[in-house]
């Protein structure tokens, strides 16, 4: 069954007995009406507060969406009709195309002979270039019908190709600063060659496939006479499926093993499906991202019920004389439940069709921004895609949550005494616990201990973290018979708070392997835990409240203490819906921070002891001996770098990740960093490389090897992995010596030069050069230099700290972007805010008024409501602050996550500054009006009992 079905159900049964309640009792419908049109701007108040919980639910889907819209139009940019590409070794393309055709396979609609090859791109007289382009030898003619339709090979419109003719794209146009006309040299296989460009097109199909284009045997020419070891070229047969651009993955799986078995008798001939790939990565990375969203946007959703909550409350508070009368002339608990309840269901509507297009533009918004951070392709669009299953979901899931929360208040506002409803008299305490309450209490606290027991014997989090937290509340009724009620209520929010803190450094080997989830629920419960300590620390504020007035002085403060203690609940509520948001944006600032810190130590762990980082075009290599010549130079390491099919029991079909070849002069000035290893078979970081130079079935991955998205890592320390040897398609087994650290560099799995001597044979050529620079040197100078020097060699160097403070500023960037996007559950406990002390006015205005009569003035009344709101405000952000401090530095410290090396704890005294100030003075402007509404009560109007 799916999301959307479960949400239907549900949504049904919560609105089913409403539709019928409205359907038999017209009356009920009218009241509800009636409410809503008497207190316009409040409904407004309630509306914006539900919709908000939407909003934020609809956007984590939409961004999912636009990211994965994104990352698939690379199908269309960079492959267009490409589906499936077959590179033979030896055997001619002609022969191939041969037994293709002969093979009569069905569902290909279109076959295109090319040779491809990497090259530098220079514009002599725009003193640019671009370092490493695929260039694509075709024939035109031949590829205007590659495929069912003309306009997405790219190429419909290009005109003629000569021979001293070149067409580049768009993108490569805009990095040389040229146009159609111009001259460019093409450097490749120790050559270069002047071409005109006949044309600039869009990044499009085949001219995104190349970034240039040029006729038959131009680059074959060159390889022809190259002196050096090189990369040769790569003649590969394109294949295009029946279908548009994206609607082929269903025929590229069938297609590939229809094309083996074409080519079976033919040695060393590769298969790839790479649109199949950019589609299925697309469809991984907007699933990750909207878990990602989702699971953070789970403080902002429960932020929004708590302020449903606390506006439904304060509703029924304020018409509590009414509901009274109601419940006095004949309405029974279950009509009123009902008639309460086709209110707030109106609202719930409202807010989530509204919530829902609000959600679209959110999560638009912040796809544009995330898409660059999660690397999506230059050229790539952000479509505003509407899915029509991610809005029904994402209003269904808010509808839900709202009417569920509307239900508990209607149950629990229904159960008011008549008399004191009628006398607005206060609620008295209740002495002893009714004997069903005992027997749930009772009940939940097996269930609790049956929980706790099932995590910790599992290893499962969540059962285990919540274990202890429901065994506390539920106990809460027999602890009042044993002990006074204010020590009851400390000991059970002590005990979860307790909780809540210990647990992580206590069982580390059940929450380290946990995943969002988990993190969410234990906020979940420390931020429970405080606010219950918090609002049951009347001592504490009473003490407050009698020095503060002493001596006459700070009469508004005390009123402004007053009330919230009065209103424990209320309080509780909106603290939670403080402390929720700011716990979180806590975390991530001080997690920003550290990350930001710690660049100085990654640069140190990655480098390992170079300083420059040098890729070469494998078609014109640059010759190490020519780098090691130099005189800034004094060291030099080289990798074989490729890309490789790999396979592991997570996978379903092998993945193509980069592998990357060494030598033991990787090891000349230092050891890189190891995330991970086996201490009690490895001593050093560097006995681990060793082992891997001297046997090729070892291999160092870094800690997100063969992960789409961004999902959880799976492999670790001692698993096996198989990678594919390109010529045989036979497999290799290795095994994973070490976890590396994140892979800045992009370099794969890190194996001997003997495997991919073995795996790439002439292909396997050094293309990647760590450069160790002289004393006194300028390592960025040393690498503005070398890409001088090698321009023809397409060198593209940079220095180990700008490639390391690059990847950390896309990371921070992401993590400034989900406090941005959690901004909205702050927005919500601010917004919150403000309703409640709009509604606070109006029902204390007879007590405002009363206070005004005895002669209060009007600057008081105004500090005592803006002194509760700051408190409040105050009160949240701190609880908040503080947890998400202790929690971040228990991760930092403990977590195996960070490998074996934790990152130093560092306390964002600005930014927990920013987290400090901002919602309280959001939440003094928000109160401003409010309370100079109460400051401008009349109390002879006040006093009198009106609407």
């Amino acid at each position: 069954m799916t999301a959307l079905a479960v949400l239907g159900i549900v949504a049904l049964l919560l609105v089913a007995p409403l539709i019928v309640a409205a359907l038999r009792q017209r009356a009920l419908v009218t009241m509800a009406l009636r409410n809503i049109g008497r207190r316009r701007a409040e409904a407004a108040l309630v509306i914006a507060g539900a919709l908000l919980g939407t909003a934020i639910i609809t956007s984590s889907f939409v961004v999912g969406d636009v990211i994965e819209a994104s990352f698939a139009d690379v199908a269309r940019t960079r492959y267009g009709p490409i589906d499936i590409t077959v590179t033979p070794k030896e055997t001619a393309l002609v022969d191939i195309e041969k037994a293709v055709h002969d093979r009569g396979i069905r569902g290909i609609d279109g076959l295109l002979a090319v040779t491809t090859a990497t090259a530098t791109l220079e514009a002599p007289a725009e003193d640019t270039a671009v370092p490493q382009v695929q260039v694509v030898e075709l024939d035109l003619a031949a590829a205007r019908h590659f495929g069912s339709d003309p306009r997405i090979t790219g190429v419909a419109d290009a005109g003629s190709l000569g021979r001293g003719q070149v067409i580049i794209n768009e993108r490569i146009a805009g990095e040389l600063d040229v146009v159609a006309g111009d001259e460019l040299r093409l450097h490749a296989y120790g050559s270069a060659i002047d071409l005109s460009i006949a044309r600039v097109v869009p990044e499009v199909g085949l001219a995104g496939y190349g970034g240039a284009l040029i006729a038959p045997n131009v680059i074959t020419t060159l390889a022809e006479g190259a002196s050096a070891v090189t990369l040769p070229p790569r003649n590969t047969l394109l294949v295009s499926l029946d279908g548009g651009v994206l609607d082929t993955r269903g025929l590229s799986d069938t297609g590939v093993e229809d094309l083996r078995a074409a080519v079976a008798d033919v040695p060393g001939v590769e298969i790839e499906a790479p649109k199949a790939l950019v589609l299925d990565d697309a469809e991984a990375e907007g699933a990750g991202l909207t878990e990602v969203f989702s699971m953070i946007g789970i403080f902002s959703v429960l932020a929004g019920i708590l302020l449903l909550i606390n506006l439904f409350v304060m509703l029924a508070e304020e018409r509590k004389t009414e509901l009274g009368m109601l419940r006095a002339v004949g309405f029974t608990r279950r009509r009123l439940t009902r008639a309460f309840a086709i209110e707030g269901a109106l609202y719930a509507i409202v807010a989530a069709v509204l919530g829902a297009v609000a959600g679209i533009g959110v999560g638009w918004l912040v796809a544009v921004v995330a898409g660059p951070i999660f690397g999506a392709a230059e050229g790539s669009s952000y479509p505003l895609v509407i899915e029509p299953m991610s809005l029904a979901i994402g209003a269904g899931t808010g509808l839900v949550i709202s009417l569920v929360t509307i239900w508990a208040t209607s149950l629990r506002i229904a159960r008011l005494n008549i008399i004191r409803a009628i006398r607005d008299l206060p609620e008295p305490k209740v002495a002893r616990a009714r004997v069903r309450t005992m027997v749930l209490g009772a009940i939940g606290i097996v269930v609790g201990a049956v929980a706790g027991a099932f995590g910790y014997v599992d290893e499962s989090a969540i059962p285990f973290v919540l274990g202890v937290p429901i065994m506390a509340f539920s106990a809460a009724p027999l602890l009042r018979r044993l002990l006074p009620e204010r020590r009851a209520r400390l000991l059970v929010a002590g005990s979860v708070l307790a909780w809540g803190l210990v647990v992580y450094p206590f069982f580390p080997e059940i929450m380290n392997d946990s995943d969002m989830l988990v993190f969410v629920v234990q906020g979940v419960v420390l931020t429970v835990g405080a606010v219950s300590l918090a609002s049951s620390l009347d001592r504490v504020w009473t003490f407050a409240v009698e020095h503060l007035g002493r001596g006459g002085r700070g009469l508004a403060p005390r009123l402004g203490i007053a009330y919230p203690l009065a209103r424990r609940f209320r309080t509780s509520m909106l603290l939670g819906m403080f402390s929720l948001v700011i716990f979180t944006v806590t975390i991530l600032t001080s997690f920003s921070v550290a990350l930001g810190n710690n660049t100085d130590a990654t640069v140190k762990q990655v480098a390992a002891g170079f300083d420059v980082l040098v890729d070469t075009n494998p078609a014109n290599p640059i010759d190490p001996r020519a780098l090691a010549a130099r005189d800034d130079v004094t060291a030099v390491a080289g990798l074989a770098r490729g890309v490789a099919s790999f396979g592991a029991p997570h996978l379903d079909e092998t993945r193509e990740w980069p592998i990357s070849g060494f030598d033991s002069h990787l090891l000349d000035r230092g050891t890189p960093g190891l995330f991970r290893r086996d201490g009690s078979v490895y001593a050093t970081d560097a006995d681990v490389y060793r082992a891997v130079l001297a046997d090729p079935t070892l291999a160092i991955v870094p800690e997100n090897f063969l992960v789409a998205g961004v999902d959880v890592a799976v492999l670790d320390v001692g698993d096996s992995f198989t990678v594919i040897d390109p010529n045989s398609g036979q497999p290799h087994q290795l095994t994973i010596a070490a976890l590396g650290e994140t892979d800045w560099l992009e370099n794969g799995a890190l194996v001997s030069r003997d495997l991919t001597a073995e795996l790439f044979g002439e292909r396997d050529i050094v293309t990647r050069f760590y450069l160790g620079v002289a004393d006194g040197a300028d390592a960025g100078i040393v690498a503005s230099s070398v890409n001088s020097a090698f321009l023809a060699q397409g060198a593209d160097a940079s220095t180990f700290a700008a490639l390391i403070g690059e990847g950390a500023s896309k990371l921070t960037g992401f993590l400034a972007l989900l406090r941005g996007f959690l901004g909205f559950g702050l927005l919500v406990g601010i917004a919150g805010l403000g309703v409640v002390m709009v509604r606070a006015v109006r029902e204390r205005r007879q007590e405002i008024g009363m206070l005004r009569a005895m002669g209060f003035r009007a600057g008081l009344i105004r500090t005592a409501m803006l002194s509760e709101a700051g408190l409040i405000a105050v009160q949240g952000t701190v609880i908040g602050a503080v947890l998400g401090l202790i929690t971040t530095r228990q991760l930092l410290l403990a977590s195996e996550s960070f490998g074996d090396v934790p990152i130093p704890f560092i306390v964002p005294w600005v930014g927990l500054a920013v987290i400090l100030a901002l919602p309280l003075v959001a939440s003094l402007a928000v109160t401003a009006w409010p309370a100079s509404r109460a400051a401008r009560i009349r109390p002879a109007v006040a006093l009198r009992i009106a609407d």
